[in-house]
């Protein structure tokens, strides 16, 4: 069987044809893949970037003189976040304050970041009123159940006190 000139060339074109759609596609699918998984990645909330790292990692030392100083006052603190909360789910937390002798800490400006440790993209600045002396209350909304961060502050006195503790908290949805 013989093949003419012109339909030899047309197969050849189809099969460049095919072919070339063919790698295109790999790369496509590949393109595609890609774009799914940077947005997936910079989208997820269970990473986060560190705000102000690079310049807390330069002033380590002044960090490390602050946390020294905040274990010699000792100060105790006691967070308590109630089982109900509101439509909303937001629950109140209570934060209790006492001085090294066991006295409540009052006027204190405290402040609080809380996540949740497999969401730290997503985190709550908490800023306490002080609803009797030593005791502060504030406001949190709480998603999940697990283990979450509270790390902040509490200011008295020109004395600092550092607040770093976790919790695990439970909500029935």
């Amino acid at each position: 069987m013989s093949h003419s000139t012109e339909e030899l060339a047309r197969k050849e074109a189809t099969a460049k044809f095919v072919w070339t759609a063919i790698i295109l596609s790999f790369f496509l699918i590949q393109a595609i893949i890609w774009v799914v998984a940077i947005t997936l990645t910079a989208n997820d909330k269970s990473h986060a970037v560190v705000a102000g790292y690079d310049e807390r990692a330069l002033n380590w030392d002044d960090e490390v003189a602050l946390r020294t100083a905040s274990k010699k006052l000792g100060w105790r603190s006691e967070l308590t976040i109630d089982s109900a909360s509101d439509i909303r789910g937001i629950h109140n937390i209570t934060l209790k304050l006492q001085d090294s002798d066991e006295l409540p800490v009052a006027n204190a400006k405290v402040q609080l970041t809380v996540f949740h440790r497999a969401f730290a993209g997503d985190p709550q600045k908490i800023t306490f009123a002080e609803i009797s002396d030593g005791v502060y209350e504030g406001k949190i909304r709480i998603r999940n159940s697990g283990r979450w961060q509270f790390t902040g502050s509490a200011q008295a006195d020109g004395a600092t006190f550092l607040i770093d503790e976790q919790q695990f908290l439970s909500v029935s949805k």
